[in-house]
């Protein structure tokens, strides 16, 4: 009898983490759907396609991402095996190639918008009346700031809180004229080029965002609503060989990552890395991790097998840069997590 009830509590106890760690969405970040732009922020037509053909064939959903901000907002369950769709920029190729599949479809979508090059009319920015019609036919329209600077540059003597000062000016004047030309205003941020510090994390929170950063993974209750995961779907990394292993992906459970800023040392050399995972479905000896493009030596620091350290192999390099941890977990899936980090120049500068 005994036996029997220790056995019943093993699956009962199974099946509740499973059905936590299940709550899981991923979040595909492209920019251009053209065959012509840069490779590095590029999706080509057909292979977008390919993309919204295998979501329909697999049965997964496609929700708009305000209904996922809700209920991270409100700390309710995720729905499984569902797919939040979102680009970035505002170019013309989103609304003459993606738009036209997206409705095909009856998919929902999400722009974040970099208003000045809107205002300003750049070569290949969408006009404020194509997404007005995005909107009206249920396209969320965001915040991508106004010029789509490193928002983790500081000005020549400028102060830190100073430059928090300005960076929030422009968050709230690029919010104004989304809502201003689309009657949108949804406090939601793509962070240009992902770049954060801890800093502009709280300061967004503070001014009561959801923001999204362009780390890969997939997002849970445990996710850093400040800087949320999406997967880059430009450069190769949306190849129909790995789409569907990160379209099905589910969220490693990181509770805290130490040191927590992604800003890294002018020098490179970064102090080992402390995670501390929840409980779940994985097996701690299959967690890998892998970064500079060697696979990282993984140390646990407890009984347990939830808190490990891991070191970089070398300095990182002047630039954006990360370390992806993943898992196998059920039904064929694998648990994922990236962290990232810029590297700023001597004098303080970012790299496009």
């Amino acid at each position: 009898m005994l036996r029997r009830i220790k056995t019943l509590f093993s699956l009962t106890l199974a099946l509740s983490l499973f059905s936590s760690m299940a709550q899981a969405v991923v979040v595909l970040q492209y920019h251009h759907i053209d065959d012509t732009t840069p490779k590095s922020t590029s999706t080509s037509p057909a292979l977008f396609k390919e993309h919204l053909n295998w979501i329909k064939e697999n049965n997964y959903r496609v929700a708009p991402l305000t209904e996922i901000t809700d209920l991270l907002r409100t700390g309710q369950p995720l729905p499984d095996k569902t797919i939040v769709i979102t680009f970035d920029d505002a170019f013309t190729s989103i609304y003459e190639q993606a738009f036209p599949a997206l409705k095909e479809h009856n998919y929902p979508f999400t722009i974040f918008i970099n208003t000045g090059s809107v205002d300003e009319r750049h070569r290949r920015a969408l006009s404020w009346k194509q997404l007005r019609e995005m909107g009206e036919a249920g396209a969320t329209l965001a915040n991508h700031t106004i010029d789509h600077g490193h928002l983790v540059e500081r000005l020549p003597d400028e102060k830190k809180q100073e430059w928090l000062d300005r960076i929030a000016t422009e968050l709230r004047t690029a919010e104004k004229r989304i809502k201003e030309e689309t009657g949108q205003n949804h406090k939601l941020l793509a962070w240009p080029f992902g770049e954060t510090t801890p800093e502009l994390e709280q300061l967004v929170l503070n001014k009561g965002y959801i923001a999204l950063g362009q780390q890969s993974g997939a997002v849970g209750l445990d996710s850093n609503k400040a800087k949320l995961p999406r997967y880059p779907m430009g450069a190769g990394y949306g190849s129909m060989k790995n789409f569907p292993l990160k379209a099905k992906s589910l969220a490693l459970p990181v509770t805290s990552i130490t040191p927590e800023s992604s800003l890294a040392p002018t020098d490179g050399n970064l102090a080992p890395l402390q995670i501390t995972l929840k409980p779940g479905q994985w097996n701690a000896g299959q967690i890998a991790c892998y970064a500079l493009g060697s696979t990282l030596d993984i140390n646990w620091l407890d009984k347990q097998k939830t808190i490990f350290e891991i070191a970089m192999p070398s300095p990182l390099p002047l630039g954006r840069s990360r370390i992806n941890c993943t898992a196998p977990g059920p039904e064929g899936r694998w648990f994922w997590f990236s962290k990232d980090w810029v590297r700023l120049t001597q004098d303080g500068q970012a790299l496009d």
